[in-house]
C-alpha cells in the first residue's frame, strides 16, 4: 500500500497556473480595498477610473511584479495527512493494533476536506496624463482546489498490504488577462466634486483542469497540464471613481461583464465515472469609499455579489474589507486591514504590511494576512513612480 495519500492537485498547480481577483501588496495589507483607494498605478486591478487620478509630480509608474499567495485548510487537511503517513509507517513496521487504528482515525478525519489555495501575479506599466491615460497591464489568476475521496471500504483493511480504494481529486483553474486601461476625468458642471470614468478591454484566457487518481497512484509526474483545455476570448471591466472633496472619495467597479464558462478535461468523479466542472468568470461588482490625509488613509469595500468558481462546487466568497494607511511623508507606510466573510464558505482575514520607498520613487510592498482555520497569505510587489 502506499504510504500516503498526497494532495497532488495542490502541489503542482501552485507551480503551474497563477486567487481571486489580483491584489496589489498595497491592497492586500489593507484587507483587499482599493475600489475608490487605489492609486493610478493599480487602478487596472481595482477600478479603471482611478488611473485618472494622480498628482502633478505623477507622469510615469510601473509594478513589475506583483505577487500574492493564499491558503486556506479549513479542515486541518494537511495535519491529517501527516498523521495518516505517520501511523501507516508504525503499523507497517509493528503490526501494532492501535497504530491501525490510529491510521484509521486519519482517514476519517482526511473525508470531507478540500484544501482551497489562489495565487496571483501581475504586472503594470502607467502613463498618466490630462489627456486620456493609460496603463498596459497584465495579470495572472488561479485558483486550485483538492482533497482526498475517501472509500469506505478502506475502513476495514487489516493489512497494511492491502490495495487503497480511495482516490485524490483535485480541480485547477485560471485566467490571463492582458489588457490596456484608458480613464480620464469627466466635466459635470452639475457635480461639485470630480467624476472619473474609465474602462479596461482585455484579451482572456481561461484554464481548466480536473485531476483524479488512486490513492495507490498518485503521483506529481502525471498532473500534466497537456490534459486541461483552454479558450481565449474578450472581456472588459469599468469603473466610475468620484472626488467628493479633496478627503473623501467613493468608488465603483464591474470586473468581467462578459460571462465566460469552460470545462475541464474528463476525470474520474467520485462514483468512479468520467465527469467535468466547469469553470465560470462572471460579473463581479464591488462598490467602495475611503477618507484620506497626507499622512493618514482608510478605506471600504463591499462585493455587491458573490464570486463562484465551479458551477458543479457550492463554493463562492463575498467580502466586506476594511483599511488603514500611514504614510510618512511618501517614504515609508505602515498599514493594517481585515476582510469580512459574508458568507460560510470562506473565512475572515487579518492583514497588515509594510511600504518603503527611495526618494518617494522605487520601492517595495510586503504584506501578510491570517485568518481562522488555517488561513494564511503573502503578497509582495516592486513598485516605481517618476
Amino acid at each position: 500500500m502506499k504510504r500516503n495519500i498526497q494532495l497532488t492537485a495542490l502541489a503542482v498547480a501552485l507551480f503551474s497556473a497563477s486567487a481571486t481577483a489580483a491584489l496589489d501588496a498595497r491592497s492586500f495589507a489593507m484587507g483587499g480595498t482599493g475600489v475608490s483607494n487605489a492609486n493610478f498605478l493599480t487602478s487596472s486591478f481595482h477600478n479603471p477610473a482611478l488611473a485618472a487620478r494622480y498628482s502633478d509630480s505623477d507622469d510615469f509608474g510601473m509594478i513589475l511584479p506583483t505577487v500574492n499567495v493564499r491558503a486556506h485548510d479549513g479542515g486541518d487537511l494537511v495535519t491529517s495527512i501527516d498523521n495518516f503517513s505517520d501511523a501507516f509507517d508504525r503499523w507497517e513496521d509493528s503490526g501494532d493494533e492501535q497504530a491501525r487504528q490510529e491510521w484509521i482515525d486519519a482517514l476519517s478525519a482526511m473525508d470531507g476536506e478540500v484544501v482551497n489555495a489562489d495565487v496571483s501575479t501581475g504586472m503594470v506599466i502607467a502613463i498618466p496624463n490630462r489627456y486620456l491615460s493609460a496603463n498596459l497591464f497584465a495579470m495572472v489568476n488561479a485558483t486550485v482546489f483538492a482533497a482526498p475521496s475517501v472509500a469506505d471500504s478502506d475502513f476495514n483493511i487489516t493489512d497494511p498490504d492491502e490495495e487503497l480504494k480511495s482516490s485524490v481529486l483535485g480541480l485547477g483553474a485560471g485566467t490571463v488577462d492582458i489588457g490596456l486601461t484608458l480613464a480620464r476625468e469627466l466635466q459635470v458642471d452639475a457635480l461639485p466634486g470630480r467624476l472619473y470614468l474609465g474602462v479596461s478591454p482585455k484579451f482572456q484566457q481561461l484554464l481548466a483542469l480536473g485531476y483524479s487518481a488512486s490513492a495507490e497512484d498518485a503521483d506529481d509526474d502525471d498532473f500534466d497540464f497537456d490534459d486541461s483545455n483552454t479558450s481565449t476570448g474578450f472581456n472588459l471591466d469599468i469603473g466610475l471613481a468620484y472626488d467628493v472633496n479633496d478627503k473623501i472619495q467613493l468608488g465603483f467597479s464591474a470586473k468581467n461583464l462578459i460571462e465566460n464558462a469552460l470545462e475541464t478535461n474528463s476525470y474520474t468523479g467520485v462514483n468512479g465515472s468520467p465527469t467535468n466542472a466547469t469553470y465560470v468568470v462572471g460579473p463581479e461588482y464591488v462598490i467602495g469609499a475611503s477618507y484620506q490625509t497626507k499622512l493618514f488613509a482608510v478605506s471600504a469595500d463591499f462585493d455587491i455579489n458573490e464570486k463562484k468558481y465551479f458551477e458543479e462546487i457550492d463554493y463562492a466568497t463575498q467580502f466586506a474589507r476594511v483599511g488603514a494607511e500611514f504614510d510618512a511623508w511618501s517614504w515609508a507606510q505602515i498599514r493594517a486591514g481585515y476582510s469580512m466573510s459574508l458568507n460560510d464558505h470562506s473565512e475572515d482575514m487579518v492583514t497588515a504590511g509594510l511600504g518603503l520607498k527611495l526618494f518617494g520613487t522605487a520601492g517595495i510592498d510586503l504584506s501578510a494576512g491570517y485568518g481562522s482555520d488555517n488561513n494564511y497569505g503573502v503578497a509582495a510587489q516592486f513598485i516605481m513612480q517618476l
